[in-house]
């Protein structure tokens, strides 16, 4: 037997023993390749099972947003008809006393009707003029028809001069009389409930607007009647 024969026949010999070897190897390849698809698997279902639940939990935000949202347009709707509901009243009851000379507003909760002094009294008297009686009996009409299970204070005001030629011990003193004025006409002239009546004096302490100018003073100069639920 030559060289050569002997080397192909000791290969021949060698394969048969190597070949489980081999095979081994290439199983475990096989294995090691299966386990990092699996482990990708797992990692693309796990970041799909978070996308779901990111998803899910971004579903339930907005679906809360768009409540919370349907809720404000709902509040602001219903504030706005409010608002609109409360300045057709203030027009309505102002349409009602026109030409009394009483003005009308709305403050805070509650509607204020504004006699002028200078309707309603002659300067630092609290003894109701003509007019002020002719304006009253306007206004006690419409307190009596369309407020009558209302409270009514009866708040009386004065500018920041001090008293030179009347009587009174001080504009404090000359608010509440003239509150007392206004207030006993509407009961006993005008007959509406003593019960829902309320008088209150500020004299100079609670201006409008400043006195420091002659239409300033004779804005403060005034009897208020509040309105109140």
């Amino acid at each position: 037997m030559n060289k050569f024969t002997f080397i192909v026949a000791s290969s021949a010999l060698l394969l048969p023993a190597c070949q489980p070897g081999f095979q081994k190897q290439i199983q475990e390849d096989s294995d090691r390749t299966i386990a990092a698809y699996q482990s990708h698997n797992q990692q693309l279902k796990a970041s799909s099972d978070l996308n779901k639940a990111t998803n899910a939990s971004l579903q339930e935000q907005l679906k809360f947003e768009q409540q919370r949202s349907s809720e404000l347009d709902a509040r602001v709707a219903s504030m706005t008809a409010t608002m609109d509901a409360a300045d057709a009243e203030v027009e309505a009851l102002r349409a009602r006393l026109s030409g009394t000379g009483v003005d009308v507003e709305r403050r805070g909760g509650f509607l204020v009707l504004n006699l002028p002094s200078a309707l309603t009294f002659k300067s630092g008297a609290a003894s109701l003029n003509q007019k002020g009686q002719d304006s009253l009996t306007t206004v006690a009409g419409a307190l009596a028809g369309d407020y009558a299970d209302r409270t009514f204070w009866i708040e009386g005001h004065t500018d920041n001069d001090p008293i030179k030629k009347s009587n009174w011990s001080s504009n404090l003193r000359l608010s509440v009389e003239r509150s007392m004025a206004v207030a006993d006409f509407l009961i006993t002239k005008m007959g509406l409930e003593a019960s829902s009546v309320r008088v209150a004096a500020h004299g100079e302490y609670s201006p409008k607007i400043g006195n420091d100018s002659k239409e300033g003073k004779m804005t403060n100069r005034r009897v208020e009647i509040l309105i109140l639920d």
